[in-house]
């Protein structure tokens, strides 16, 4: 009996252990490390999330560099800036990285402000992304993956070129809007007053619920293919 006892003992305290007091979730157990303090520009090369603390400035070429598969950048909702050269965030490689995820806070004045190109299967959301000099370069973003829910304004060239599933972004007042590579799924998005196109996709592709108004070219389908419903597009 008492051996009995001192097994339920332990198994409770055990139990209680494993919740973070007073909240009902995971505790975090000693070793075990949070998200990685980001202060300034820097190149990352190992993999683990990474969180900003402050607003960063590049005062030439990109400011977050990634070199490693697995990172996760959280901005946290702080601004990276720039002088107008490189890009806010960019993956280099010999291989394309993979695992890669950009997320929550603003990025303005570089020639390209995500520049992922070089990383297959990234996530790109949450993102508030301007172009301040119209000299300065321009692509917005620049993925293969999940582009969603980011908000551009005044890109030069191009607001997002991508492929993969591009959804609920809105791109204004750019050069052109999107640019969907083949076997994209295009859903949701908004491109208003850009003075080339505001929608381009190359087919096939899935287009459907986007709305394209008042740009050069409202809705661009290039070769043949593409699966274009509930557009408005006029």
């Amino acid at each position: 009996m008492r051996r009995s006892v001192a097994a339920l003992t332990v198994g409770l305290a055990m139990g209680a252990m494993s919740l973070a007091p007073g909240t009902g979730t995971p505790a975090q157990y000693p070793g075990e490390e949070g998200p990685i303090e980001i202060e300034k520009c820097q190149t990352i090369s190992k993999p683990g999330s990474y969180v900003l603390v402050k607003n960063l400035v590049s005062t030439g070429g990109n400011c977050l560099v990634l070199a490693a598969d697995h990172i996760t950048i959280e901005l946290a909702g702080f601004s990276i800036s720039g002088n107008g050269t490189g890009a806010g965030v960019a993956a280099i490689g010999g291989v394309p990285l993979r695992g890669i995820a950009v997320r929550n806070g603003s990025i303005s004045n570089f020639a390209v402000e995500v520049l992922l190109e070089a990383a297959d299967g990234s996530i790109v959301e949450g993102l508030r992304l301007s172009g301040l000099r119209p000299a300065a370069g321009g692509v917005g973003i620049d993925a293969h993956g999940v582009v969603r829910g980011n908000t551009l304004i005044s890109i030069p060239a191009t607001g997002i070129l991508a492929s993969g599933i591009i959804t609920d972004n809105y791109i204004s007042d750019s050069g052109a809007g999107i640019g969907a590579g083949a076997g994209s799924t295009v859903i949701g998005n908004t491109a208003v007053n850009n003075t080339k196109a505001g929608i381009a996709a190359n087919c096939p592709s899935n287009v459907t619920n986007n709305t394209a108004v008042n740009n050069g070219v409202n809705l661009q389908l290039i070769f043949e293919g593409c699966n274009s419903t509930n557009n408005v597009a006029p």
